[in-house]
């Protein structure tokens, strides 16, 4: 078992959570209505573990090279480019930790420089919209928006795991 911890000053980021092999395969999102008004899909990661994706993960996002294709942008979304024909792809980084949205509660502080609002919470498309509580470091991206996944992906820069 391990804690994430902010890679600046070294204030504890997450409960005590045990490192999946790999990550899940993403849930569909079904649609239905969750206890708390929200329609997110259900989480990639359960709770109390934590996982790496090797993907590109959030901003910044470019154009796909093939205006045809009309993948992911944001795990499980596809975002158009406004400026041409096709979708963008994400250029963010990658190997980000992964868990569960839940595990993050009262460990995390928004990040009130990213303004990132989907119609049933944050899609992600900004940066990360998480900061250290501690320093102020950006940590984390929250991806909790209907058309995605339910998921909270920590900078691999920003953070590191120390025994719990």
């Amino acid at each position: 078992m391990n804690v994430l911890v902010c890679a600046a000053c070294g204030r504890r980021l997450s409960p005590p959570l045990r490192l999946l092999p790999e990550l899940p395969e993403r849930p569909p999102r079904d649609g239905r209505k969750l206890p708390d008004g929200s329609r997110h899909a259900p989480s990639t990661v359960p709770q109390g573990m934590y996982s790496v994706d090797p993907e590109p993960s959030g901003a910044p996002f470019v154009p796909h090279p093939d205006p045809d294709w009309m993948g992911a942008a944001v795990p499980g979304t596809v975002v158009l480019d406004p400026d041409g024909p096709g979708c963008l792809m994400s250029a963010g980084p990658r190997d980000t930790w992964v868990v569960h949205p839940e595990d993050t509660r009262g460990y995390l502080a928004p990040n009130d420089a990213v303004e990132d609002f989907g119609c049933c919470g944050p899609p992600g498309r900004q940066g990360p919209n998480f900061v250290c509580p501690g320093c102020g470091a950006a940590v984390a991206t929250l991806f909790a928006d209907c058309s995605g996944p339910y998921e909270t992906h920590f900078l691999p820069d920003a953070v590191r795991t120390v025994p719990a």
